[in-house]
């Protein structure tokens, strides 16, 4: 079953986005996950080949990352391991410098919080991500004025958009915004925050397809870091790992190497480590008035198929349908 869309919220500096989406091509199609539950966010199916073309940027060369000794989970009480030692792509290229880090901070609150005042700055990190340009700026920023930290990307040029939204910060504020703001517990020690996107272009043709995911996770000091890969049809991509920093984890995980077709199965792993490689308990969903539900033991798995667009404008494409 596909689920209906959530309503999207209006783009901040729309003809700043549209102007520089028509000047690069770079990021296809469009974000989801404004403010929306990442409950609900995970189970909606990606928009998939819509009127802008994709940019199939190289992919970073995979870094090798030893994989994790065998860990309890606490909510499940099963014992998991990983077979032998995965190429990975480490997230992370380096800590933004402070001009850096100063331009990216003032450009996510310009463009994400209406009037927001600058804050203490959580995370700054330039980090690999898809498309004509493979680094982008990666930041979380209290606005004093609301209370609330939003975590941005954007690439480092003048006039070039940052997206993100609100990740943390004043709870109150959160709840008459209505988005959730839950804390990591003894079985939570990575939660999802409501900054979730997904982006991906099927055009059911013979080039390969851009399918990407980006997520931003609460997380406390047992993490030291968050990957994310995908699966489709049973073949793995790399474990792209994002280091926890500041109290969070940004994730990006992509494949722009599948030419997808309909009727093949794409699945998403989540796995959560500690500083000595160790497996914890992965991400939950958020309850829709807050709240989470159990951690589904040391790997989230979601499963989803290629289908037909059922979209008159889009009959050659496809899009992925994520199981509830």
């Amino acid at each position: 079953m596909t689920l209906k869309l959530p309503t999207e919220r209006p783009l901040p500096r729309p003809q700043t986005v549209l102007d520089h989406v028509l000047a690069t091509g770079n990021e296809p199609v469009r974000r989801r996950g404004w403010l929306v539950p990442v409950a609900a966010a995970a189970s909606v199916a990606v928009v998939a080949g819509g009127v802008l073309s994709v940019s199939r940027g190289g992919t970073p060369e995979p870094m090798p990352v030893e994989a994790p000794v065998a860990s309890t989970s606490k909510s499940t009480g099963k014992t998991a391991t990983t077979g032998g030692t995965a190429a990975s792509v480490r997230l992370a290229i380096r800590p933004l410098n402070a001009s850096e880090r100063a331009a990216a901070a003032k450009a996510c609150l310009n463009d994400v919080a209406s009037n927001g005042v600058l804050g203490e700055v959580s995370s700054a990190v330039l980090t690999r991500t898809w498309g004509k340009y493979p680094e982008k700026a990666s930041i979380a920023v209290l606005d004093r004025r609301s209370g609330l930290v939003y975590a941005c990307t954007g690439r480092l040029a003048p006039g070039v958009p940052f997206e993100g939204s609100a990740i943390g910060g004043d709870p109150a504020k959160a709840k008459s915004g209505k988005m959730a703001l839950n804390q990591p517990d003894e079985t939570h020690p990575a939660v999802p925050t409501d900054n979730i996107t997904e982006k991906g272009s099927i055009e059911l043709d013979a080039r390969p397809d851009l399918l990407a995911r980006e997520s931003w996770y609460r997380v406390d000091d047992r993490v030291a870091s968050v990957r994310q890969r995908i699966l489709v049809n049973g073949k793995p991509g790399p474990w792209y790992v994002a280091d926890a920093a500041g109290g969070y984890a940004h994730v990006l995980v992509w494949n722009q190497t599948v030419v997808f077709r309909k009727g093949d199965k794409v699945r998403l792993e989540t796995q959560v480590l500690d500083r000595a490689g160790r497996l914890l308990d992965a991400p939950a969903d958020q309850k829709g008035g807050g709240g989470l539900t159990p951690s589904p033991g040391t790997t989230r798995v979601d499963n989803g198929i290629v289908i037909a667009s059922p979209s008159p404008w889009r009959p050659a494409n496809g899009e992925i349908d994520w199981q509830p």
